[in-house]
This record gives C-alpha cells, structure tokens and sequence, in this order.
C-alpha cells in the first residue's frame, strides 16, 4: 500500500512564530547588553586604576632605591611655581619616566637614569595603543589605558607632597599622584573657573554677583560631570 506524507507533517514555522521568536531574542539581547558593558566598563575601570598605583609603586620603589631621585630627566620637565611637574606617560611627553621604570632606556651610559636595569613597572606590550605599553615605529615607548588614552602625572619633588590637580588639595609625602581620564576621556582639562567667583574684596552690583555665582556652579558642575569616570591613585571611586 502506497502511504503519502500529508502537508501538514513537513510544516515549517508561521510568519507570526518567526517574528515572535525574533521579538524573544531581540528581548533578551537588550536586557543582556548593558549588563555585558557594564561588566566590561568596570574591568577596564580596575585594570586603569591597577596601572594608575603601579605607577606610583614602582616611583616609589625606584626612589627608594636611588637615593630620594625620581625616575625622570629634568632636561625634559620643568616645575612650575608650586614645584609641580605634570606628565603624561605618552613617549616625549613623561620625561623619559616609562623608558627608566620598565628598564628601557639607550645602553649610552650618560643617558642611564635606571643604572641597576631594574624593572619597576611590569605591563604587557601591545600591538596598538592601548591598555599597556606600546613600542612605536621608531622605538619610543608609550603607556595606555583600556580606552586607549595616557595616564596623567603629577611629580613634586618638595616633601609638602603634589597637589591634586581638581582639587588642590596637598597630600603630604606623595611626590606622585597618577590618574586616568577613564572612558569618557574628559577629565583632564576639567578645572572650574575659579575667576567665575565672585572676588573678596571687589564691588559688584547684585546682578554681576548673581551671574558669576551662577558661572561658578555651573563650571564646579561641569567639572564634577567630567571627573565622574576617571580612575586615580590617590581617590578611592566607586
């Protein structure tokens, strides 16, 4: 007897259970994706803070073991009033600080800051500029962040101790303060206005008091947004 397979019994899914299907993942995906950023965003937060005191650690250790000197060339940095020295660990722009950390510096032995060829800062090398070192073309070395950014330091060689650059506050026996921008890389330049304030001292109407009061907040607010994300040595975050 000759048996036929009815239609129905190779049927696929409808139009409305594809698009149902679909609506489930797409769902699901949604829910899911922050929560996979959020997780990312936090383990680059980590690694960017790690690197930020390993920095000062192996500043640290290095002066330890030179005799107080900090690990830079003075020909490249210059302190400003309050004997601060503000790097970045881009190469040309740290006095040389990553080269003498991670022990490579030239073999031309006037030009040898690190003269035990210690290591005092150990980070992976990287084939792009990002989250570690980075070798360029012509050799010069360069130290990231997970977003793909330097980190900022603050040198003071004076024992008062460097100042936070957004806050200035002083911290007695720290020569160095590091910090990254963190992901929304803003934090650098995001000082408040302190010339919005109103003066001691000077005459002003109501209405010019008003306005730069109003100036100062806005900038203190703008300057707290910036800070937000950034990652530092010296701060405890979130």
């Amino acid at each position: 007897m000759k048996i036929s397979l009815s239609p129905r019994s190779s049927k696929g899914f409808t139009l409305i259970e594809l698009i149902i299907v679909i609506a489930i993942l797409a769902t699901l995906s949604s829910i899911a994706y922050p929560t996979y950023m959020s997780i990312q965003s936090n383990a680059a937060r980590t690694a960017a803070k790690k690197s930020c005191t390993d920095i000062v650690a192996g500043v640290e250790s290095f002066k330890q073991d030179n005799n107080g000197m900090l690990p830079y060339n003075a020909d490249m940095v210059q302190p400003d009033d309050n004997d601060q020295m503000y790097l970045t660990t881009t190469a040309g722009q740290d006095g040389d600080m990553i080269k003498i950390l991670t022990n490579r510096e030239s073999d031309d032995a006037d030009r040898r800051f690190n003269s035990t060829r210690s290591i005092y800062l150990r980070a992976d090398e990287q084939d792009q500029p990002k989250d570690g070192l980075f070798i360029d073309t012509v050799g010069d070395v360069h130290f990231y962040d997970a977003w793909g950014k330097p980190f900022y330091i603050i040198l003071c060689e004076e024992d008062s101790g460097a100042i936070d650059p957004f806050t200035t506050r002083r911290y007695r026996g720290k020569n160095c303060l590091v910090y990254s921008t963190g992901p929304d890389t803003e934090g650098a330049a995001a000082i408040a206005d302190t010339d919005a304030k109103p003066k001691k001292g000077k005459k002003m109407s109501k209405k010019e008091k008003k306005a730069a009061e109003e100036a100062a907040a806005a900038a203190a607010e703008l300057m707290a947004e910036a800070l937000e994300d950034n990652v530092y040595s010296w701060k405890n975050q979130k």
